[in-house]
């Protein structure tokens, strides 16, 4: 599978995937500055990933299970505080944090998805790319690993 790591600046840093022991390997293929030179029939599938994923050992949990699921996109938990603001721009209302989830990458796609958006698109937006493909993700369900464990 073609895991594509979309950076800030628009380039493309593509990566070959495989799973090795339990573990993924990723082997580097390549940085695009034009999703053009992607030379993929458009509908290969690729997985995203870009500011929005979660750092390790989380996000290579939420790659093997992404991969090996129907699923098309994976959910991050909300850190920061959630307000509720009126049309005057006052805060009406603090919200728990603890009941909402964003979406966020690492998710599926295919490279045709990547090449129309670049061909709208200057830089990338995560968002302006969920809106622009809404259609494909639907359906889509949350995925969260059950454990992970992290040193502070």
């Amino acid at each position: 599978m073609q895991i594509l790591v979309l950076e800030i600046n628009t380039s493309i840093t593509l990566f070959n995937l495989s799973g090795q022991d339990g573990s993924l390997k990723f082997e580097n293929l390549g940085e695009f500055e034009d999703s053009n030179q992607l030379n993929f029939n458009d509908d290969t599938e690729c997985v995203i990933i870009d500011a929005t994923a979660p750092e390790e050992p989380k996000l290579s949990m939420l790659l093997s299970n992404l991969i090996s699921s129907d699923y098309k996109i994976t959910t991050n938990n909300v850190t920061n505080a959630i307000k509720k603001i009126n049309t005057d721009g006052q805060i009406v209302e603090h919200l728990d944090r603890e009941e909402y989830i964003r979406l966020s990458t690492p998710s599926k796609a295919t490279i045709g998805m990547i090449k129309s958006y670049f061909d709208k698109y200057a830089v990338w937006s995560f968002n302006k790319f969920m809106a622009l493909n809404s259609s494909y993700y639907d359906q889509y369900k949350a995925l969260e690993p059950e454990v992970y464990l992290e040193s502070k």
